[in-house]
């Protein structure tokens, strides 16, 4: 069994490496100065790491989840340790395009596979605290430019630009690949030590998952837009103040250019500290709380910095946005998994993530479109306090469906087991069918796991239908009791972990389980039909059971939920 205080440094130690990507301002002066280039030509590498990052976590996601956690590690090591050490290729054959390709292509796809690879799994490693588990992770991510920055900057000084690309890729990688190889979801059924006692004992309150969703379910909900516009709006304004902060301190309240660069390192100690803060706040208070509680900060925040207070209140209103923005980087694993579970969680995260890629490109252009048009940051301001107002209704109309989706949740929770009788009549099969798959939809199962556990349910009662009463004669010949044709009784039954389907009649004894299995080898002629319904229904479901009680017959057919 692997450590899972192991696992999470493990993510730490990923993530401290990706989230290099935020020193890339040391490198802009002295690229500038080497090769000659502008600010605009040097800046859109970045610029184009951030997109690939949020396409690549979109378009890989489903890797992460095909593959595991170690091998998405291993390949982000490589594309990250090798886009970083070939930009120092690029540097030296004075290429911009090859620094786009390493720095913002091959570095970008290993941001996006590493970023969402840790999150994902520690999710599943910290039931209990889901939120202390992804800030964990994401705060690598938001302090790594303070251990990176000044070490980019003495090597640049030391050994060159191209020299520190090399270092760099050559340190990111094997950092990188060795964090890969502890990754491990945890195994089946596993819970931390002691969870299931508590939970038992009413220590601690069982945490259930909205629903067990798919991604291409997910996205097809309401409440998957409502967690992207909050990210977009939120990242959009968050790095919009960052890319002005030195600026409007100077222009607004009259620092000096030493007081606002210091402001600006400063900016990233509270960046990286509300990721872990309101991360572990979440646990607490719930995350949809959580992010209603940041725009209804950030509303405030902002009408306030509109009055431009003096310097130092100005830098408390800067430093508290910046623990809201990097809070809600931190916040939206533990999110996605309360409201889609963590059956694709990493896929579904992707997807969420493309939010960052389009705020990275939307916040700094129009924070500059705005400043120009306007000839001061008031008008920045201003458009600012709208979209967390914005985001504030969003939040809450989030908070509505979900609260609507748990009551009828609980309802039918309480409502459990329901039953239906039907004759028998093959005929009536469909609506049987039709039965159990409302239930399990409304269970929360995935739509292949339901397309199975149908075809289960259509050949157990064909069973039922044809040879559970059989005539009287027959059943005198066996030994048994006769029973008059009777109906058969389907039943729902709806736990946290499984969706379970009993299905009982009074027909002579039998036990599928006893049944051998077929030989299905050999030419389709020679087939043997018998067993192969009791075949199906075990390849179809997770779990088959069978008891006779008194004179009853009892197949239960279950889908586990993760």
């Amino acid at each position: 069994m692997k450590n899972r205080w192991l696992i999470a440094a493990c993510a730490v130690g990923i993530h401290l490496s990706i989230g290099s990507v935020y020193s890339w301002s040391v490198f802009v002066k002295p690229i500038m100065k080497e090769l000659e280039w502008n600010l605009k030509e040097v800046q859109l590498a970045f610029s184009i790491a951030i997109l690939f990052l949020g396409l690549s976590a979109a378009m890989l996601g489903r890797y992460v989840e095909k593959y595991g956690p170690r091998k998405a590690g291993t390949f982000a090591a490589f594309f990250f340790g090798i886009g970083i050490a070939a930009s120092g290729l690029a540097v030296t054959a004075r290429n911009i395009y090859a620094l786009y390709l390493c720095y913002g292509v091959l570095g970008g796809i290993g941001l996006g596979v590493g970023y969402i690879a840790p999150v994902s799994t520690l999710v599943k490693w910290f039931p209990d605290r889901r939120g202390l588990a992804t800030g964990l992770a994401i705060m690598g991510f938001g302090f790594a430019s303070l251990i990176a920055g000044p070490v980019i900057q003495r090597l640049i000084v030391h050994v060159g630009i191209a020299n520190t690309f090399f270092s760099l890729g050559f340190v990111y990688f094997c950092i990188m690949f060795a964090s890969a190889q502890y990754l491990a979801p945890p195994p089946a059924g596993w819970s931390p030590e002691g969870w299931k006692t508590s939970v038992a004992s009413g220590l601690r309150k069982p945490r259930s998952d909205l629903a067990q969703l798919l991604a291409a379910e997910a996205v097809k909900t309401r409440r998957f837009y409502w967690l992207w516009s909050m990210l977009f709006i939120n990242v959009t304004c968050g790095i919009a103040i960052i890319s002005v902060a030195s600026s409007m301190a100077q222009e607004s309240v009259g620092m000096t250019a030493l007081q606002a660069a210091t402001m600006v390192g400063i900016m990233g100690l509270f960046n990286g500290g509300g990721r872990i803060a309101w991360a572990c706040v979440s646990d607490y208070i719930g995350r949809p709380n959580t992010y209603t509680l940041f725009f209804l900060l950030e509303i405030v925040m902002f009408f306030l910095l509109m009055r431009m207070p003096a310097p130092l209140a100005f830098q408390a209103l800067i430093f508290l946005i910046m623990t809201c923005y990097g809070g809600g980087f931190s916040c939206i694993p533990a999110y996605i998994a309360d409201i889609f579970g963590t059956k694709q969680l990493g896929a579904i995260h992707g997807y969420i993530l493309t939010a960052w890629a389009a705020a990275g490109l939307a916040g700094p252009i129009l924070v500059a479109w705005v400043r120009q048009m306007s000839g001061s940051y008031s008008g920045v301001l201003t458009i600012f306090l709208g979209l967390f107002v914005i985001a504030f209704i969003i939040s809450m109309a989030a908070r509505i469906d979900i609260r609507k989706i748990r009551a009828v949740a609980t309802h039918e929770k309480v409502d459990y087991p329901a039953e239906k009788t039907c004759d028998l009549n093959m005929g009536r099969i469909p609506e049987v069918l039709d039965f159990v798959k409302a239930w399990a939809a409304k269970a929360g199962l995935a739509s292949n796991q339901i397309f199975r556990l149908e075809l289960a349910i259509e050949e157990a009662v064909s069973n039922v239908c044809s040879h559970a009463y059989l005539e009287e004669a027959a059943v005198n010949a066996m030994s048994y009791a006769y029973q008059d044709r009777d109906a058969y009784t389907v039943r729902i039954r709806n736990n946290d972990n499984s969706f379970s389907v009993e299905l009982t009649d009074r027909g002579i004894p039998f036990d599928p389980l006893a049944t051998s299995a077929p030989v299905i080898d050999g030419p389709l002629e020679d087939l043997e039909t018998k067993g192969l319904g009791v075949f199906l229904m075990r390849r179809m479901t997770d779990e088959l059971s069978y008891v006779r009680e008194g004179d009853r017959n009892i197949l239960t057919l279950t889908m586990n939920k993760a």
